[in-house]
């Protein structure tokens, strides 16, 4: 399932964490995300081989800290009722 808000669209299946960095005025909302695992196949033995490759973050910047804290605080609470359904 895809959430969408304040111009960022994410799946919950992947998210392990939801951050913000402050910048100045404003900051960073950042989406990081499990690693993706990937079967391949072994050309020696045949055998299909779990390989696992770091999905890069996502980041929103907001120009107002108090604009940035509210966004955060809508993402974490459709997340839990995510988590929770």
């Amino acid at each position: 399932m895809i959430h969408h808000h304040n111009g960022i669209a994410i799946s919950f299946y992947d998210l392990k964490a939801l951050r913000m960095e402050h910048a100045g005025e404003g900051g960073y909302l950042i989406f990081e995300f499990n690693n993706a695992i990937v079967y391949e196949e072994d050309f020696e033995n045949g055998k299909l081989m779990e390989r696992s490759y770091r999905n890069e973050p996502v980041s929103q910047y907001y120009d107002d800290v108090l604009e940035l804290q509210d966004s955060f605080n809508t993402w974490i609470q459709v997340w839990a009722e995510f988590l929770l359904n």
